[in-house]
C-alpha cells in the first residue's frame, strides 16, 4: 500500500507542478499579449481559472495524505490519548462519507450534467473540468481508508495497554 501511495504522491506532483508552470507562463502569455502586443489573449484567463481549480482538487488530497492540511488542534489537545485517538477516527469517518457521497457522487453527477457543454475560450468539454471533484474525491477515499486502519489499531493497541495496565 506504501508504494502505492508513493507512486500516486509522485503523479500528483509532477502534474501540480506542471500546473504551476503551465499557469505562471499563461500569465506571463497574458501580461505580454495586453501590455506589448496591445491585444490580451483571450484563452489565458480560462485556462488559468480552470488550471486553478484542477491545482486545488490534487493539492487538497496530496495535502491530505502528506498529513499538512490545516488541522485547530486546540481543544483535542485537552483530551486523553485514547480520546484523540477516537477524535480522529470520527474526523476520517467523516472525511470518507463526504469524499464518497458529496466529492464521488455529487461531482459525478456535477461532470454528467455537464456532457455536450463547450468552454468559452478553450472550446473544451466541460465535463473534463468538472472531472477533478470526483477525482478529488477518490483520491480522498485512497489516502482516508489506510488512515482509518490505522488509528483504528492505534485505538486497539492503547485499549489493550489500558487492560494490561488494570
Amino acid at each position: 500500500m506504501k508504494k502505492a501511495k508513493n507512486i500516486v504522491d509522485h503523479v500528483i506532483e509532477c502534474i501540480i507542478v506542471i500546473l504551476v508552470v503551465a499557469m505562471v507562463g499563461a500569465n506571463f502569455w497574458q501580461i505580454f499579449t495586453r501590455f506589448v502586443l496591445g491585444h490580451a489573449a483571450n484563452w489565458t484567463e480560462e485556462f488559468m481559472r480552470y488550471a486553478l481549480i484542477w491545482l486545488t482538487m490534487l493539492g487538497v488530497p496530496y495535502a491530505y495524505g502528506k498529513d499538512q492540511h490545516i488541522a485547530i488542534e486546540f481543544l483535542v489537545n485537552m483530551f486523553s490519548r485514547l480520546g484523540q485517538m477516537r477524535d480522529q477516527l470520527f474526523i476520517e469517518i467523516v472525511i470518507l462519507v463526504l469524499s464518497l457521497t458529496v466529492m464521488i457522487g455529487g461531482g459525478s453527477m456535477v461532470a454528467l450534467n455537464a456532457r455536450g457543454q463547450i468552454s468559452a475560450a478553450l472550446h473544451m468539454p466541460m465535463e473534463f473540468y468538472y472531472l477533478g471533484i470526483p477525482i478529488c474525491g477518490l483520491l480522498m477515499v485512497f489516502y482516508t481508508i489506510p488512515r482509518i486502519i490505522k488509528v483504528i489499531q492505534v485505538i486497539c493497541y492503547e485499549k489493550s495497554l489500558k487492560k494490561e495496565v488494570k
